[in-house]
């Protein structure tokens, strides 16, 4: 099912074998959609990564707890090793296994965009550097349009938390958890993401599926919260189902209040 236990690490096409004993755990770097992340060192290359660390289920079948079948992981591994050809989406390495978790190594990056906007909220700036904003913007979509059109993968998860940037200027997509596949351009699961950035098609169970629009969405989410250093929706999590769904699908668009932004940069997000 996998090419378990190599590693390779792009534009070098030199395969290293290696087991978990081989890695070096450095720090926690957070959680991923089912399974936490950690910075780690492959210790004969010397060669840092983020290492996601995934519980497999025995019984093979996703019951919604924190683990995931083999299934669910080898859709993972398939949707980030064939969309990783994309300078917009994290690299993969490789992949072992270790008392019964998968463990997806990947390309380490700095930040991300969450950790980012905070810290320039706390450290008194008026706003999120528009420039920089744009080319979050502009990178993510750029993964995005290369899931749909190349491999007909929507993410399902875009949020702050899942854009990664480092000290390159470079930003990436991560965390392909929960990637679902679009049958005729339309995805059909419904349970799939964090509620507090879906799309209203997805909250109101559209009959009719949803497609990659609902990933910009998602990102046009993102993109009022780290303008406004604040997420849009501040009591969704506290809301019963119900008010949630009226407050996305019935009430009006979240907006950037910030009047640091341009009238260009405002339209970008609220319109596009």
């Amino acid at each position: 099912m996998f090419l378990a236990d190599k590693l390779v690490f792009p534009p070098d096409t030199k395969e290293h074998k290696f087991e978990y004993r081989d890695l070096e755990e450095l720090e926690s770097l957070g959680n991923g959609s089912f399974g936490t992340v950690k910075k780690m060192r492959h210790n004969s290359t010397g060669t840092l990564m983020a290492v996601k660390r995934v519980r497999i289920m025995s019984s093979g079948v996703d019951d919604g707890s924190s683990c995931v079948s083999m299934k669910r992981l080898k859709q993972e591994v398939d949707a980030i090793k064939s969309a990783s050809n994309c300078k917009q989406i994290v690299q993969f390495y490789g992949i072992t296994f270790h008392e019964g978790d998968g463990l997806v190594c990947m390309e380490l990056m700095d930040i991300s965009l969450e950790l980012l906007y905070m810290a320039v909220r706390d450290l008194g700036y008026p706003a999120f550097d528009e420039n920089t904003l744009g080319s979050v913007a502009i990178n993510t979509i750029i993964a995005l349009d290369h899931m749909k059109n190349q491999h007909h993968i929507i993410h399902r998860d875009v949020k702050p938390s899942n854009i990664l940037l480092n000290r390159k200027g470079e930003v990436k997509l991560c965390d392909f958890g929960i990637c679902g596949y679009l049958q005729d351009s339309v995805a059909q699961t419904q349970d799939a993401g964090c509620r507090p950035y879906m799309a209203p098609e997805r909250l109101n169970t559209n009959p009719k599926g949803y497609d990659s629009r609902s990933d910009v969405w998602s990102l046009g989410i993102s993109m009022v919260e780290v303008a406004n250093f604040a997420f849009p929706y501040p009591e969704f999590t506290t809301m019963p189902i119900f008010a949630q769904l009226d407050l996305v699908v019935h009430g009006d668009a979240p907006m950037v209040t910030n009047p640091c932004y341009s009238t260009k940069t405002k339209n970008f997000i609220h319109y596009w």
